[in-house]
């Protein structure tokens, strides 16, 4: 039996999507994308959040690391000390 421990497929999945739709999206904005004109069309074409997308886009830009276009851990940052 396999193990699947180690197993980086949805890593890939999600920046290889990512990739495209950045790409993609980099050409909407100036207008020289055959296919969409608007910010819009692309969206509903691609059936993503713009909220989503622009989280994920403005990190990514922001850092330049191609890490940051997977989903962050959720939860606290910090650790607190909960009394009962």
């Amino acid at each position: 039996m396999r193990i699947n421990t180690n197993d980086l497929t949805l890593k890939r999945n999600y920046l290889s999507k990512y990739r495209f739709l950045i790409t993609e999206y980099e050409q909407v904005k100036p207008g020289l994308h055959p296919k969409f004109r608007l910010a819009k069309e692309f969206y509903s074409a691609h059936d993503t959040d713009a909220r989503s997308f622009l989280k994920y886009y403005n990190r990514f830009k922001q850092s330049g690391n191609e890490l940051d276009l997977l989903p962050a851990k959720r939860g606290p940052k910090y650790r607190t000390k909960r009394r009962s």
